[in-house]
């Protein structure tokens, strides 16, 4: 049966962090929306992706300019917000990014939003996807992360996870998962659709995790399911941050 939703709120999804990540969680809105098969049962979803205004996080943290990126997603995110209020309607917002929810950046970017007097409900994917693994995967102790530099440097899922816990383990070649990411020949950023040599290394460095004990990988940059759609790798789970997201936004519009 269809579920009903709440009329007076609005999905927004501050994209371009990279721009085929905020496709792919709209996408997946879309498609985990429980409908009667007509159009007008769909939520409502405002996508602005504006990866001009968002400078490469990864870069940011890593040349401790941090403010960067935050601003420019604040100032997307309340430009979303106007439209919202001429519609009168609350807006659940969302970020398709990992590493922007490095406390450095994330946290500046909610005192931007603060001070800018925004009422957005702001959903964090980090805390969301911990979440999960807690509730639906009771007995695995052992997380495998694949990340960007930045997002591993930072601890932003290794640091939560053990606050939580858990033992994490990564890849000994992180340079190697960085350039599945951002080489400009083959990377995910750089080829669409994703090229095979990209998820030939994804599936290597899955591999690598899984021998060091990994009972659960977390694909921790919001471009890694786009090279890695499994659901599973081997037998232990892939956790999907995005897919999660979409979950956890369209629950919050049904509320």
């Amino acid at each position: 049966m269809q579920q009903s939703y709440n009329p007076s709120r609005m999905i927004i999804i501050g994209g371009g962090v990279g721009p085929l990540a905020g496709v792919d969680l709209h996408r997946q809105i879309i498609e985990l929306t429980e409908t009667t098969g007509r159009d007008q049962d769909h939520l409502r979803v405002l996508h602005l992706s504006c990866s001009d205004m968002i400078p490469d996080r990864t870069e940011a943290l890593l040349g401790g300019n941090p403010e960067g990126p935050a601003l420019g997603m604040a100032r997307i995110l309340t430009a979303a917000e106007a439209c919202c209020d001429r519609m009168f309607l609350q807006g659940y917002a969302a970020v398709p990014c990992n590493t922007f929810h490095a406390p450095a950046i994330w946290d500046r970017f909610q005192q931007a939003l603060a001070e800018a007097g925004s009422r957005l409900q702001v959903l964090n994917m980090i805390s969301i996807t911990i979440d999960h693994i807690r509730t639906c995967y009771p007995g695995i102790r052992r997380i495998g992360i694949m990340s960007t530099t930045g997002t591993r440097k930072t601890g932003v899922y290794a640091g939560l996870l053990a606050e939580a816990g858990y033992e994490t383990v990564q890849t000994d070649d992180q340079e190697l998962l960085h350039e599945m990411i951002y080489n400009t020949s083959y990377g995910i950023k750089a080829v669409a659709p994703v090229s095979g040599e990209a998820m030939g290394i994804g599936r290597r460095i899955l591999a690598e995790l899984q021998d060091k004990g990994a009972e659960a990988v977390i694909l921790g940059c919001t471009e890694l399911p786009l090279a890695l759609p499994e659901s599973q790798y081997r037998g232990i789970p892939l956790i999907n941050p995005v897919r999660l997201l979409a979950l956890e936004l369209i629950r919050s519009v049904r509320q």
